[in-house]
């Protein structure tokens, strides 16, 4: 069943679900796709001593937001809200074999519930941020709302990493987390007019130590 088919005989049981309780359900820590398993090169920062206290990690986190992965990530998901099928694409941006691995396996999982539980069918072999777009689309789920709940559950996810492996305390944890509330509208009031046209990074830093994690000793994320 194509996917065209498969939206318009599902519309009517799509319209009836509260989007802003699905999306809590999609971004709890309990949904299994297993996000708690990647650092995003995150490990390996600290693995080398360039992330070390709070201060480092907001430096970090502000660098990925406004000039990394997830200023990309908005617009990949913006782009696909469009109707634009941009998977190899998306695929095509990660910057080393860790980020791709990352992107499918986070992606597989998350088809496979929608499958499962949710009777929503997605391609094969996609992009977390694909199969998510495309699920947002079919829930009815504002744009808006999708991206703040993603932007914010991927911070808060290498918070918790870094919590648990500089270490930082969990004050320290809560205080970023508040913090990127107000990093992350912004980001969102700055982005309003990208394109993929800007697709790009100048987080090199980010890059490098994605890849340096592929030859870490000991490693405790997948990514």
């Amino acid at each position: 069943m194509v996917w065209e088919e498969h939206i318009a005989i599902n519309t009517k049981m799509s319209t009836i679900r509260d989007p802003h309780q699905i999306l809590q359900v999609w971004f709890s820590s309990s949904f299994p796709i297993g996000s708690y398993a990647y650092s995003h090169g995150l490990e390996a920062l600290i693995d080398y001593k360039k992330i070390n206290n709070k201060d480092d990690v907001k430096e970090y986190l502000n660098a990925l937001l406004f000039y990394g992965t997830l200023r990309n990530d908005y617009i990949f998901i913006k782009s696909i809200y469009h109707n634009n099928d941009i998977n190899d694409l998306i695929l095509a941006s990660a910057s080393s074999k860790e980020r791709q691995i990352e992107m499918i396996d986070m992606g597989n999982s998350f088809r496979k519930i929608m499958k499962d539980s949710w009777e929503l069918f997605l391609p094969e072999k996609s992009s977390f941020i694909y199969c998510l777009a495309k699920a947002g689309m079919y829930f009815n789920i504002n744009f808006e709302d999708l991206i703040k709940f993603y932007l914010q559950s991927f911070i808060s996810n290498l918070i918790n990493v870094s919590v648990k492996h500089i270490p930082m305390s969990q004050k320290d944890g809560q205080t970023l987390n508040v913090n990127f509330i107000d990093q992350i509208q912004k980001f969102l009031e700055q982005s309003k007019q990208f394109t993929l046209k800007d697709i790009g990074t100048s987080f090199f830093i980010g890059d490098i130590y994605a890849i340096k994690h592929e030859n870490l000793d000991s490693r405790i994320y997948l990514t």
